[in-house]
């Protein structure tokens, strides 16, 4: 979860992401998922593998250090 206002980690996770607008909102997706625990999990077992598959070290270590040499 993360506030809409976060563009660049909405537009990397995607649909692995749930936004909210404020704390109301936050506390209503968190009851939301407490209630459905199978969807919930579901979502936990996707969000895992995209992050698995997608956002290792490995894959943007070059870019990283390159990144810091520019520094």
């Amino acid at each position: 979860m993360c506030t809409a206002s976060l563009e660049p980690v909405i537009k990397t996770l995607k649909e692995h992401c749930t936004t909210f607008e404020d704390h109301r909102d936050m506390v209503s997706k968190l009851a939301y998922f407490r209630d459905n625990l199978d969807e919930l999990y579901d979502k936990r077992l996707r969000i895992f593998n995209y992050v698995r598959s997608n956002l290792i070290w490995e894959t943007y270590e070059k870019n990283i250090n390159r990144a810091y040499q520019l520094c």
